[in-house]
């Protein structure tokens, strides 16, 4: 089970105006180094080893997702791209062109989602800009 600790922030809504969002605070991006290690203490390899492991893992998504393949991490889940496209009202007129961006889609394993229907959330703290 996790603990995620929340926020209040204020917002520009459409149309105007402004609204209170409940939001959850992001401690750190997780880098490779802190994942090395993380992979190094806990599953009894070693550094070099945990090394490899994280840059063969960076090398499939290069090298089969962004060419058109899904994968899938066991216990994880399943990656994938999604285009998003410009419509047009004719075939001659669709092609690469109208792709305007390729997307990384995740879709998380039940066990994932099952987790993180489990989460608790911490006291809300606010942030300076939402109190006058």
């Amino acid at each position: 089970m996790g603990l995620l600790k929340t926020t209040i922030t204020r917002r520009t809504v459409p149309g105007g105006g402004k609204k209170l969002f409940p939001n959850i605070v992001s401690f750190s991006n997780i880098g490779n180094d802190q994942m090395v290690e993380y992979l190094a203490v806990n599953s009894g390899i070693n550094r070099p080893l945990a090394i490899a492991a994280v840059n063969a893992l960076r090398a499939v998504f290069v090298n089969y997702l962004m060419n058109g393949h899904t994968v899938q991490i066991p216990q994880l889940g399943t990656f994938s791209l999604s285009a998003k496209c410009k419509l047009v009202s004719n075939a001659k007129d669709a092609g690469p062109d109208c792709i305007k961006r390729l997307k990384i889609r995740f879709t998380p394993k039940g066990t994932i989602k099952s987790a993180c229907k489990s989460v608790k959330f911490s006291g809300i703290t606010v942030d300076d800009d939402v109190n006058p």
